[in-house]
């Protein structure tokens, strides 16, 4: 079997790859990864005799080609240039469904987001909506993968946790709020198991699952792991609904800050992402990696 990372350079990528890589049950899989810039490729991977890296870019369909690919993991790739994120997911999602098509892939398996299933309302994920729409009928077997909120977000709370006066700021407010969220390297374990899966019968096409953690967890569950990790006491600084905006405004260009409260909005109490509006009982898979365990990996780096 040969399967496509598409672009590959992303963490959810790597875990995938890194998943494929390590599976025992099909030794003779292969990896293609494509990427923009090969000089990115991670030695774990390069030296693996079952990987290839290929140059190529999701935004330009002349250099895609999955004419000898079984299965394609898709990620729409974060636009940070002021380009239509809108737009921007609309077109590579078109490009891969042409290529898919044209090279006769079996199965095409897309990382999307809780909240896909909305068509406004959304912010940021409404990238994911538009791109699902797009795929459902890229290949024969299609996969819709609704991840929870990556653990690894956290991450941003480094500098601040590990500073004099341990802290960090929370946009998952209230703080004792529950969130489904997810580990990037169980999700590469999920994306890996259903690209391995190709060819077998999917209960319908395309399939929708949610991904989740163990359990949901709340700020004040990340606060308790910041503390295992440093030792000490970490404060949580809960930034509340109307601060959203001026907050996202010191981190990130001016196009994005709405798109990003929107976002926000759409998960914490009394928004859309986590509406149920198909009526139908969501089908949740749920992973092992706990909170504190990516917390911990995190603060040791």
């Amino acid at each position: 079997m040969h399967l496509t990372i598409l672009p590959a350079s992303t963490q959810t990528a790597q875990a995938t790859i890194r998943a494929i890589l390590n599976d025992k049950t099909q030794p003779a899989t292969t990896v293609e990864a494509i990427y923009r810039n090969p000089s990115k490729v991670p030695d774990e991977f390069a030296l693996n005799p079952r990987f290839r890296a290929v140059k190529g870019d999701i935004d330009d369909p002349s250099t895609l080609d999955l004419s000898d690919t079984d299965a394609v993991f898709v990620i729409t790739p974060p636009t940070f240039d002021g380009a239509d994120t809108f737009e921007c997911a609309r077109s590579t999602a078109e490009n891969v469904k042409a290529a898919a098509r044209k090279g006769g892939v079996k199965r095409v398996v897309y990382l999307s987001s809780i909240g896909a299933q909305c068509e406004s309302g959304t912010g940021e994920i409404l990238a994911n909506h538009i791109s699902e729409t797009v795929l459902k009928d890229a290949a024969p077997e299609v996969v819709f993968i609704r991840c929870g909120y990556f653990m690894e977000n956290w991450a941003t709370a480094l500098p601040t946790v590990k500073s004099e006066n341990p802290f960090f700021y929370s946009t998952v407010t209230p703080l004792e709020y529950e969130l489904p969220m997810i580990a990037v390297k169980d999700i590469g374990q999920s994306a890996a198991s259903q690209l391995l899966g190709t060819g077998t019968p999917l209960p319908k096409s395309p399939y929708i699952y949610e991904l989740h953690g163990p359990r949901p967890y709340t700020s004040r569950d990340v606060q308790k792991a910041y503390e295992k990790a440093a030792g000490k006491e970490v404060e949580a600084k809960p930034v509340e609904k109307e601060d959203l905006g001026p907050f996202f405004a010191q981190v990130m260009p001016g196009p994005l800050v709405q798109p990003f409260v929107e976002m926000t909005l759409s998960f914490l109490p009394g928004g859309v992402a986590l509406e149920n509006v198909s009526g139908e009982v969501p089908n949740v898979q749920r992973s092992k990696t706990e909170l504190d365990e990516v917390i911990g990996e995190l603060y040791r780096r």
